[in-house]
């Protein structure tokens, strides 16, 4: 969804970009952007319409605010990594699954989550409340898929859950995933990142 080809002033400055790539993956990943086919141009108008959405679920009004009246790159910037930490910081689980249902199947996912696939129907189409533990973890998923997709198409993130790594002792991510895992578990916090260093300066915080 996701095919930038053309970067408008003042997103191109290098202090600006990577944060901007960012926010819009993160908005991608938040099903903030579900009224775009792709995204092929990464302007202002972009940026405030992820703020609009994001304000309209209330996440980040004040960074919103900001954003829609930045002019000068500094109060941007800044304005940007509000809006970023605020959408890292707010689980839409409504919202995520169905982002995360584009890239991993029902099967797939409630596997990751540590729930049944009836329960992840019903959760997803609005017929059961969703429990704080399992928005926490949709979230978490969201957020570390945002970042693989600065490196991976929808089949590498796929894979990137069932890779060993050095960094989780030789365990694939999906294994540390076990159970009732949280995400401020150790491990799970090393997987997360892990994730993060790939997306580079858009992403890793």
């Amino acid at each position: 969804m996701i095919q930038i080809d053309a970067i408008d002033a003042p997103l191109n400055r290098p202090g600006l970009l990577g944060p901007a790539v960012g926010l819009v993956r993160r908005a991608l990943a938040l099903g903030l952007l579900r009224d775009r086919p792709e995204v092929r141009r990464l302007d202002l108008e972009l940026l405030r319409g992820i703020a609009r959405e994001a304000s309209a679920e209330g996440i980040g009004h004040d960074a919103a605010l900001d954003l829609l009246g930045g002019r000068t790159p500094v109060r941007l910037g800044r304005a940007i990594g509000r809006l970023d930490e605020a959408l890292r910081s707010s689980p839409l689980p409504a919202r995520e699954f169905r982002q995360l249902l584009e890239v991993f199947d029902i099967d797939q996912l409630a596997g990751l989550i540590g729930t049944s696939a009836v329960s992840l129907r019903r959760y997803s189409a609005g017929r059961r409340a969703v429990p704080d533990e399992i928005a926490a973890r949709v979230h978490w998923l969201a957020m570390v898929a945002s970042d693989l997709a600065g490196a991976y198409n929808q089949i590498g993130v796929r894979r990137w859950f069932d890779r060993p790594r050095t960094g989780l002792d030789g365990r694939t991510p999906r294994q540390v995933l076990r159970g009732g895992w949280q995400p401020d578990d150790p491990d799970v916090e090393r997987a997360r990142l892990l994730a993060a260093a790939l997306a580079g300066a858009g992403g890793a915080t």
